[in-house]
């Protein structure tokens, strides 16, 4: 059918004028999203002209025009597509619009809108149609639905920005895919439901809704049983409702599930199949496509299989794909479940998987669930051009905060329409304009310093670059004065950029959405500002100065830090960490954001290894000089960078080494003193930079070793016998903190009365009976928090309810029952993370999801590995990586991919390790 009408612009239609001859390709106009192809016709129109806009077949006029000026009929072009000339014909100005559908006239009156906008009209060709033929958003993620207001609001958006699919599948939802799925709408749900459909269609977009039977947002009684009659016609019953609101794509989602039948029914019928899961879902699958699907002309059904992630064939992938019709369509989210990631070949092979089919990419990006403390900002990227070719849709994951996700949202519309074309960061800065309106100038400073480490390597990379020039600066011993003002002048842009959108954004939903954000980046702003003149103080040689900027930087980190919420991620870490106490490891996190360990060899050798980038592979072991180690090596990180490393030798005395810089090579071990010890080295570098080792002595008492002048001093720190190794910090005041397990099982402590002073006599008894090394953390407030495991090897945490207090009665986490010494770190939150070998070898963390909050336990993964303690670091991004070696003497590490996220399994980095 033919939809034909004139339009006459609001502006005054004037004669065909010429402004200058015809302009050459560079100066085309800019469109978003850019079309397929694009030309000149010749000299633009001062005003608007008469527009002919059609729908399918062109009007003999139109069709002579689009002719005339050598352009396609409409009806070549896949759907959502148009056509578009603007010029002289037979000497009048003409505008002639054309769409394949009314999906292409409708993007085509946007792209007429844009080359108009100005009142005059370039006179050009537009040939346009999407790569894509699905593009769009999802709320797909585990979690509460968004306000519907948000949701109508997201319709529309999508609709100028031409994205025409959306899914709904969110868990909050339990009819999506919880306890009711079996279950009609009813009421004021079903009216929001009815709403959002026809505000769906009203925008070109089809609305998707997606039913995961098999419960994964719910319990084991809600699973569905696969071949029974009753659950199946369930199913088809919430399609039908879901149709009669004016659905057309429906969708049977497998995802996340465990694959584990609930009724005998279902393993009598699957359960010889070569794969007894995908022959289940396609039973399902090919019911409500023969019983709902073929009986209702224009329905669509697509399907989220359980494996919707990774490359390789599959006894699941293959059975799925052959056992379910062609027209069902099947995501896939990337090589990964989260893909850093897409490439054309990644896309090849996964169609290969899946029998050769065309997928629907499910892009988990920038979806916040698996990590909710971060907001994911940036614009889409990692996503080849090519994937057309194997994909007929394109539909990105958003984050539980719906307004913030059309930052990415509008970057991807763009991506999906034309990939060829896209640019990142041109179609972010269009997204920050628009969204931002008065405020982008504030929005833009926020956003780029939160555009999320699942994609983007850096989730803060212009803070990067001002970062790594003073710590470089303060590293060699430079003049600070230039690369601090830069740095503080930037934070405290950023720091303001929170009130003025508070102030200037007219979008309510987006400040309710992001207020923990924007008050945790003021917060961390001013901490970083704190940092670098607390550096300043400290390079300056004004230590009052420097632990008074200190304290500072830790009062605004501990400021109302209660909200689960990471604000301005990745170097500013570093910067902090810097300004804060450097205690001696045998994994360290160098300022190119790469890692290396600490190790001693089977043959009594010190060894180390280093990742050849950050996040990347690692080297193989190598020895450091020549020495005869007995014990565990322990380095610090001094201030220019470099590494010093200490151990016992098997003479019992301590040796050193070190780095004349950082990565260079290590020098020769020398006896830090000519007397023998009865452990191993605690190390630790005072706010002087100076280093204090701690170690049991031979008498079995605890002893300090400190740098003095070109020399070691070495004294008794006295109280009772105690076992294994101290744990030493340095408090907000600058004075040295001990705890030691004693020889009768108590742990005891003892501090310096003042920095540098003597130790206080006798040591203190604390409560708890504890049966490995202590581990010391000091919170953001100034407080302590003591881990060890017990002498009935339970995990035992006791603290400072604040600064100076006593510590607590000790108080058990979780039921784990532990091997070896627990270890302990303050995350990126502010939270304490605590890692343990379990007395079945898997390696368990816990974790606080707030600064003195409750504690959460699992393991790292379920491979049973571990065979020595587990150690913690955090990455650039906040992301743990943990590091323990196996029965072998091979060393693992195993690590998340961003902050929060879930663990991956163990890699083996080599070794033969004691």
């Amino acid at each position: 059918m033919t939809i034909r009408w004139l339009l006459v612009a609001a502006l005054a239609i004037g004669a065909l004028t010429t402004t200058a001859p015809a302009a050459t390709a560079d100066d085309l106009p800019a469109l978003s999203p850019a079309p397929q192809s694009i030309r000149r016709l010749g000299a633009d129109l001062r005003s608007v002209p008469t527009v002919l806009k059609e729908t399918g077949t062109a009007s003999t006029r139109a069709a002579a025009a689009l002719s005339a000026w050598s352009l396609p009929s409409a009806a070549t072009l896949k759907p959502g597509g148009y056509v578009l000339g603007i010029g002289s014909y037979q000497g009048e100005p003409l505008a002639v619009l054309v769409g394949r559908d009314s999906a292409g006239t409708f993007y085509g009156e946007q792209t007429l809108a844009q080359l108009t906008r100005s009142g005059a009209a370039p006179s050009v060709a537009v040939v346009d149609e999407p790569a894509f033929a699905l593009r769009g958003g999802m709320e797909s993620f585990y979690g509460q639905p968004w306000r519907q207001a948000d949701l109508l609001n997201h319709l529309d958006f999508m609709g100028r920005h031409r994205l025409n699919a959306f899914q709904y599948t969110v868990s909050g939802d339990p009819h999506t895919a919880g306890s009711a799925w079996r279950q009609l709408y009813t009421g004021e749900p079903l009216d929001r439901m009815r709403e959002a459909i026809q505000r769906a269609k009203a925008n070109h977009v089809e609305f998707i809704y997606r039913v995961n039977p098999e419960a994964n947002a719910g319990g084991p009684e809600d699973v569905i049983c696969h071949a029974k009659p009753a659950d199946k016609d369930a199913l088809i019953a919430r399609y039908q409702q879901l149709w009669d609101l004016g659905e057309r794509i429906f969708s049977v989602g497998w995802d996340d599930v465990n694959g584990i039948f609930r009724c005998q029914l279902d393993h009598d019928t699957f359960g010889s199949d070569a794969s007894p899961l995908a022959a289940a879902q396609a039973h399902v699958v090919n019911d409500v496509y023969n019983r709902f699907v073929r009986t209702h002309p224009g329905a669509r059904l697509v399907t989220v299989p359980s494996e919707y992630w990774g490359n390789d064939e599959s006894p699941y992938r293959t059975r799925f794909s052959a056992l379910i019709p062609a027209e069902v369509d099947i995501f896939w989210t990337g090589p990964e479940v989260v893909s850093p990631q897409i490439t054309t070949t990644d896309a090849a092979r996964a169609s290969a998987a899946f029998g050769g089919r065309k997928l629907l990419i499910f892009d988990n990006y920038p979806v916040n669930d698996f990590a909710p403390m971060s907001q994911h900002l940036g614009p889409l990227v990692g996503r080849d051009a090519g994937l057309p070719q194997y994909a007929t849709a394109f539909m990105i994951n958003e984050m539980q905060e719906a307004e913030p996700s059309l930052i990415a949202l509008g970057t991807a519309a763009e991506y999906a329409w034309n990939p060829t074309a896209y640019q990142p960061q041109e179609a972010w800065s269009r997204m920050i304009t628009e969204l931002g309106g008065p405020a982008a100038d504030s929005l833009r400073r926020y956003a780029e310093v939160h555009t999320g480490p699942a994609v983007l390597a850096d989730p803060s990379a212009p803070l990067t670059p001002l970062v790594r020039a003073f710590m470089t600066t303060y590293r060699s011993g430079g003049d600070l004065t230039a690369s601090a003002a830069a740095l503080t002048g930037f934070l405290e842009r950023l720091g303001a950029a929170p009130a003025e959108l508070r102030d200037k954004l007219d979008n309510q939903s987006f400040k309710d959405d992001s207020g923990p954000w924007l008050d945790r980046t003021e917060k961390r702003a001013r901490a970083g500002i704190a940092a670098v003149r607390a550096l300043q103080a400290k390079a300056a040689g004004d230590l009052v100065g420097y632990r008074a900027q200190r304290e500072v930087m830790y009062a605004a980190l501990a400021d109302g830090n209660t909200s689960f919420r990471y604000a301005v991620p990745g170097t500013l870490d570093d910067l902090l960490d810097l300004a804060g106490v450097s205690r001696g490891t045998d994994v360290v996190r160098h300022d190119d954001g790469t890692m290396s360990v600490y190790e001693r060899s089977r043959a009594g050798a010190v060894q180390t290894a280093r990742q050849q980038t950050a996040g990347s592979r690692w080297d193989a072991f190598v020895d450091l000089p020549p020495v005869a180690a007995a014990g565990k090596p322990e380095v610090v990180v001094r201030r220019d960078g470099g590494l010093t490393a200490f151990v016992r030798g098997t003479d019992n005395r301590i040796r050193t080494s070190r780095q004349t810089a950082p990565g260079a090579a290590w020098s020769g071990w020398e006896l830090v003193l000519d007397a023998t010890v009865g452990g191993d080295p605690t190390a630790i570098v005072g706010d002087d930079g100076l280093i204090s080792l701690f170690v049991r002595g031979t008498d079995g008492l605890l002893q300090t070793l400190w740098q003095s002048g070109d020399g070691w001093r070495m004294a008794s720190l006295g109280g009772k016998a105690m076992v294994g190794k101290p744990a030493v910090d340095v408090s907000l005041d600058g004075v040295l903190t001990a705890v030691v397990r004693g020889a009768d099982n108590v742990p005891r402590t003892s501090w310096q009365s003042s920095v540098g002073g003597d130790w206080v006599q006798p040591w203190l008894d604390l409560p708890g009976s504890i049966g490995s090394d202590p581990d010391l953390v000091m919170s953001y407030t100034g407080s302590f928090s003591l881990f060890y495991r017990g002498t009935d090897n339970g995990v035992y945490t006791s603290w400072q309810p604040s600064r100076g207090a006593k510590f607590t009665p000790p108080v058990r986490l979780s039921g784990i029952t532990a091997q070896g010494n627990p270890r302990a770190t303050l995350d990126n939150l502010g939270g304490l993370t605590l890692t343990v070998r379990g007395s079945d070898n898997r390696a368990w963390t816990m974790w606080q999801k707030t600064p003195g909050g409750d504690w959460n336990h699992g393991w790292i993964n379920d491979q049973q590995v571990a065979h020595s303690d587990v150690r913690v670091i955090d990455s650039l991004t906040g992301a743990g990586s943990t590091f323990t070696i196996d029965a072998n003497g091979k060393l693992h590490t195993a690590w998340q991919p961003m902050f929060g996220a879930l663990w991956t399994t163990w890699a083996d980095l080599g070794g033969s390790l004691s």
